[in-house]
């Protein structure tokens, strides 16, 4: 019986979370593409929980179809943003990235989301733009930063240095330190790389801010993999709960990990705010 009702309690718990997952998914009213503004900039992530603060900040949001894609559009001030999840992982983040500069022509592509920090220096709640993206197989991908030592030093929190895109989550320590050193890498992610990739390919600019969600010495929990190679939020439910009943103790760790991705996409979402305005003032050639 206990462990029935630590089942339902999680469950229920968990259903808080995956309501801002499916608000993300439903953000604004849906309208037919023609009734929107264009984006200048789209936004991509991987999963609703990180995008959902992101969402929260914009205004006259709609939800639309274009051409099979769901994408949110909304507004920072005068700047038209367009929000896209992927899903986890480099092959339906290309995807994406390709749909939305076929389907948009955006002026800016931004890959957003969580990352692992790999190294000291590297705290929760940290953001990373990298100035250099590299997998375990030696390809790369140089993203331009018109940043000065200056700025990068003023901005409390904020580190720009060489990211790992991988195809796993990387959730132990000693894996973490050691794919650090080895690459001289500051953070690692499941998607950056597919996207500048694909930027590449099109012509289009990218930058990409990432939010450290766990970092260097912080283990994530060894079920997280299997949940998160699940295609939708109830088969992530669905893997939750099977771990539950296998390891009653990792309710906890859930609950936790829920807890510390919504306050990390709040985090990345206001920096978010500040950063996408200055893009579209670079596309002008204006001050920021």
């Amino acid at each position: 019986m206990l462990l029935r009702y630590l089942v339902s309690n999680f469950l229920q718990q968990q259903g808080q979370s995956v309501v801002r997952d499916l608000v993300s998914q439903q953000t604004g009213q849906d309208v037919a593409p023609e009734d929107v503004p264009k984006p200048d900039v789209v936004v991509l992530f991987a999963l609703g929980v990180e995008s959902a603060g992101l969402k929260e900040k914009l205004s006259s949001t709609a939800a639309v179809n274009m051409e099979g894609r769901k994408i949110t559009v909304g507004k920072l001030g005068e700047l038209v943003v367009g929000v896209v999840e992927s899903g986890v992982g480099r092959k339906a983040a290309a995807a994406a990235a390709r749909d939305v500069i076929d389907i948009i022509s955006p002026k800016y592509v931004v890959s957003a989301g969580f990352a692992g920090g790999l190294v000291s220096e590297l705290k929760r709640g940290h953001v990373v733009m990298p100035n250099r993206v590299i997998d375990l197989n030696g390809s790369e991908t140089v993203i331009p930063l018109n940043l000065t030592e200056e700025q990068i030093e003023a901005t409390q929190g904020l580190t720009v240095g060489t990211l790992l895109t991988v195809d796993r989550i990387i959730g132990e320590v000693a894996e973490k330190r050691s794919l650090g050193e080895k690459h001289s890498a500051v953070a690692v992610d499941m998607e950056t790389l597919a996207i500048a990739k694909a930027c590449e390919e099109k012509g289009t600019k990218l930058i990409s801010v990432r939010i450290i969600s766990d970092a260097v010495d912080q283990p994530l929990p060894k079920d997280l993999e299997k949940m998160m190679s699940q295609k939708t939020t109830s088969g992530m439910i669905g893997a939750a709960a099977a771990t539950i009943f296998n390891r009653p103790g990792s309710v906890k760790d859930m609950w936790n990990l829920n807890s510390m991705a919504n306050k990390a996409s709040d985090l990345l979402a206001g920096f978010l705010v500040g950063v996408l305005p200055q893009l579209d003032s670079a596309v002008r050639g204006e001050s920021p």
